[in-house]
């Protein structure tokens, strides 16, 4: 079957590898991949520091904003399966590639015409590329990658990305100060933000320039498996594992044009299912709260774009730091019990930072938070994908990022007319509602059945004595 482990199965052996020779092992492919997706992130977090700020400098009302989030997500989820299709066929380079040229396209649209039919064409582009680079990225990293090297890598796509995205928002927060200056105009006047997407998108471009590097033989897929009989062929009915019958109630012309991986994962969906659910919980304590932070501190505290973008510079900085370190808790206690506890250690913190009046402490607050929740993140993908075949890992990953999306489909405008009437307090508790039962979740669908099944092993194994 395609999902091998099971929660209650013995994990794969790794080999014994200290810590930094684990990083020496990482190919060159790998390295140019995390050069890609660093400047890839550093651009795009100087368009997530201002965007909010953008459009409120623009003159739209508060509720616009929700409805562009929504608008996002809305449109990566019509485009999902053309996506993953694409993905697929086209190979995790040339989808990277499609990906960063249509964040080239929306940030740049942004920067010159920033028009309200503009700002949604806008969105809706940059929605689907990250859609196309979360359905690529993951894939290519299991591609290029093995079980001494995989969390390391996921962790280090993770922790760069993430750090450098911290530095970026640095320099950005000075960048409308010292762009209007030169454009004659204020730091926070919608001429000296639009000057900063432009510079964003100069930087995705940069971007294209690790992919070029990348040899062929690099990116090249695994080998083709042997063809399928023909449709309908006595062949054909015999090579059909006898689990597929459960997807016949799919269109027979449907079932044979599917990749065997994904009938495999339809013919056990709550293997799949189980996956989705703490990242669907996610998403949406995500959406109410955290896509809002920067207005929530701009508003709340009223501080200048460059302090702003120093806090935020610390919670990527932050961020990448403790990511880089959770191979080294994930070796002690196994990766999705890592994610579990830094879920649970970051709620209090998320409390903090919604109830203290002091700019200092809800900073502190805010860049512990933000490090905690978001060191495991990676280590989920791995996991995820760790039990899956590799022609099934774009869609699944797709899934997997589509549930941690979908409550942008429907949150941003709750959150944004919360915060209008009644401010921000309501929306700080049902986050901690979200991601307390996010670990939750994680504990009772693959933490508990593997204490089961390690105190049953344990049970049936003679000991030394009974031997």
């Amino acid at each position: 079957m395609s999902f091998a482990p099971q929660p209650g199965s013995s994990p794969p052996v790794v080999p014994a590898l200290p810590y930094l020779q684990r990083w020496r092992r990482l190919s060159r492919a790998a390295w140019l991949y995390l050069l890609h997706a660093a400047l890839l992130t550093a651009s795009l977090a100087i368009v997530r520091l201002f965007f909010n700020l953008t459009v409120r400098a623009l003159g739209y009302p508060r509720t616009f904003i929700g409805v562009l989030d929504t608008v996002s997500i809305a449109t990566a989820a019509l485009l999902s399966l053309p996506l993953w299709w694409l993905a697929t066929r086209a190979g995790p380079r040339r989808a990277l590639l499609v990906s960063a040229a249509l964040q080239t396209l929306g940030v740049s649209l942004i920067a010159l015409l920033p028009s309200a039919p503009v700002l949604i064409l806008a969105v809706a582009l940059t929605g689907a590329a990250a859609v196309l680079f979360q359905v690529s990225a993951a894939p290519f990293m299991m591609r290029h990658s093995d079980a001494a090297t995989r969390d390391h890598l996921f962790s280090a796509n993770w922790g760069i990305n993430i750090g450098l995205a911290g530095v970026a928002s640095l320099i950005a927060g000075h960048l409308p100060a010292l762009l209007g200056g030169w454009l004659g105009v204020g730091p926070e006047t919608p001429l000296a933000y639009r000057a900063t997407f432009g510079v964003a998108a100069l930087g995705l471009v940069l971007a294209f320039v690790p992919l070029a590097l990348l040899r062929r033989h690099d990116s090249a897929p695994p080998a083709r498996v042997a063809p399928r009989a023909a449709p309908g062929s006595a062949a054909a009915q015999h090579d059909r594992p006898p689990a597929l019958r459960l997807v016949a109630w799919l269109p027979a012309a449907l079932r044979e044009r599917l990749p065997p991986a994904l009938l495999r994962l339809l013919a056990r969906p709550w293997s799949l299912m189980r996956l989705l659910i703490s990242p669907l919980l996610i998403s949406f304590g995500a959406a109410l709260l955290i896509r809002y932070l920067d207005l929530f501190f701009k508003e709340t505290y009223a501080i200048p774009d460059s302090t702003l973008g120093a806090i935020f510079a610390g919670f990527g900085i932050a961020t990448g730091m403790a990511t880089l370190c959770a191979p080294l808790l994930s070796q002690r206690i196994g990766a999705i019990q890592t994610v579990a506890l830094t879920q649970v250690l970051s709620i209090p913190f998320l409390l903090t930072l919604g109830l203290t009046p002091a700019l200092a402490l809800a900073a502190g607050a805010a860049l512990i938070r933000q490090a905690l929740f978001n060191m495991g993140s990676p280590l989920y993908d791995a996991f995820a994908l760790a039990q899956v075949e590799e022609e099934a890992r774009p869609i699944v990953i797709g899934l997997i990022n589509g549930a941690y999306t979908a409550g942008y489909l429907v949150a941003p405008l709750i959150s944004t007319t919360i915060q209008a009437r009644y401010g921000f307090a309501p929306l700080f508790i049902a986050t901690s509602t979200f991601y307390s039962l996010a670990a939750i979740a994680n504990y009772l669908l693959f933490i508990r059945p593997l204490r089961r099944q390690t105190t049953a092993t344990r049970r049936e194994t003679p000991s030394a004595i009974d031997a």
